[in-house]
């Protein structure tokens, strides 16, 4: 565990036991690509898991990371397990679904809005802002880890798999005990486009819980736009018996793929949320050093810094030249600063219906007051961190990121 993270007594005891076992588990569970296939085929009964291949590349090369790279615990040996199964699992009841009822892929996903940025720039408390007009379908938690059957409207907020989604993730608060101060987060939430994504093992799902290096390095080059036409097939089946007038959708790594989103969706709307990229890494570096230490023992602070900075500056640059290279989309994309959201939500929600011209009703405006005068700054607690605890050279990593920082007028917060 890193040093100072505050976790469950009861971890410390089930790490010990892996310890005893002298192998953290292995021979008890293991990770070995047939094992986990094996293991869903059964549980579900099913054995298609559709005809894109795009995820078997990346499936196997976790699998194998995991093993040699992760030095996971008995604990994290069980939740990587958990996890891959549970995504399987979904994946092949989706399947099921979609070959019983072909007429779902018939369902139309027009103008979806995705909400992108840097991590803690503020994606979450906008996705959660927008998720408050009825008019609009956001994916919760629960529907994208169990999304099979497809939710219904009579039953959607009563669903038991709500629940069953809550203790999966609460788990996470039980584990780290200050957890909750970093990233609030239920089953019936509006959550990340990483949950559909885990069903074509794209690395976003697993970077930032596990020391994976090479896992990563193994999707970084691939082509996204099969990741993106799955992720359309699953809206499609969610929306199937639970439709609204728009999605509303986030994942921070919408923002280094914006070609690949646009070939999916062509009519898609694009919010970017821009904060000082400082802030942000060391915001970012700490809450993944603490869901890599609810995995493994090792001390992965340092390397999550390195990957936050290198992450950092090749997603902006990134964004600079995928923006550059469509001018054409310019106006299906509107820049929201950090700042101006968190001065004013209600004129910076405001502004992005303005923007496309989209009804902004009376109950949607008093859903979002609402939601305001109920989430005041730090209601679940304080999550500390700083630049000046990384140890990096501030002038040094500024410099990095001027050139985003004067292109979409961000202000320096350190």
């Amino acid at each position: 565990m890193t040093t100072g993270f505050r976790q469950g007594d009861w971890v410390a005891c089930v790490n010990a036991l892996g310890k005893g076992l002298g192998d953290d588990g292995r021979s008890m569970i293991s990770l070995a690509p047939d094992a986990v296939l094996a293991a869903a085929r059964q549980n579900t009964g099913l054995s298609d898991f559709g005809e894109d291949d795009w995820w078997v590349e990346p499936f196997q090369a976790l699998c194998k990371a995991l093993e040699e790279e992760a030095q996971l615990t008995l604990l994290g040996r069980l939740m990587a397990r958990h996890e891959m199964q549970l995504l399987l699992q979904n994946r092949l009841m989706i399947e099921d679904t979609l070959a019983k009822n072909p007429q779902i892929l018939d369902e139309e996903i027009v103008n979806p809005i995705f909400v992108c940025g840097l991590g803690r720039s503020g994606t979450t408390v906008l996705h959660e802002l927008l998720s408050e007009d009825p008019a609009h379908r956001v994916p919760q938690l629960w529907e994208m880890w169990h999304s099979v059957p497809p939710p219904e409207t009579a039953s959607y907020a009563s669903d038991p798999r709500i629940a069953v989604a809550d203790r999966e993730i609460n788990l996470l608060a039980e584990i780290d005990l200050d957890f909750s101060t970093m990233h609030v987060n239920g089953g019936d939430k509006p959550n990340e486009c990483i949950f559909i994504f885990g069903l074509q093992f794209l690395g976003d799902f697993f970077l930032g819980q596990y020391n994976v290096p090479s896992f990563v390095m193994a999707t970084l080059t691939k082509d996204p736009t099969p990741v993106y036409a799955y992720h359309k097939k699953v809206l499609q089946l969610l929306q199937w018996k639970h439709a609204k007038e728009r999605w509303v959708l986030k994942t921070p790594a919408h923002l280094g793929r914006l070609n690949a989103l646009f070939n999916v969706y062509p009519d898609a709307r694009i919010v970017v949320t821009h904060r000082d990229p400082l802030r942000v890494m060391s915001s970012m570096s700490n809450l993944t050093s603490h869901l890599k230490a609810m995995r493994s023992e090792v001390d992965s602070e340092d390397a999550n810094l390195r990957e936050a900075v290198f992450g950092e500056q090749m997603l902006l640059d990134h964004y600079i030249t995928l923006r550059d290279s469509m001018p054409e989309k310019a106006s299906q994309i509107f820049d929201l600063r950090y700042q101006d959201l968190m001065s004013d939500a209600m004129g910076s929600v405001a502004a992005i219906y303005a923007h496309w011209g989209l009804p902004f009703s009376d109950e949607a405006r008093q859903r979002v007051q609402a939601y305001i005068d109920s989430h005041p700054p730090e209601k679940h607690g304080k999550h500390q961190y700083s630049f000046e605890a990384t140890g990096l050279d501030r002038d040094e990593e500024r410099a990095r990121f001027t050139r985003y920082q004067e292109r979409f007028g961000v202000p320096s917060e350190v």
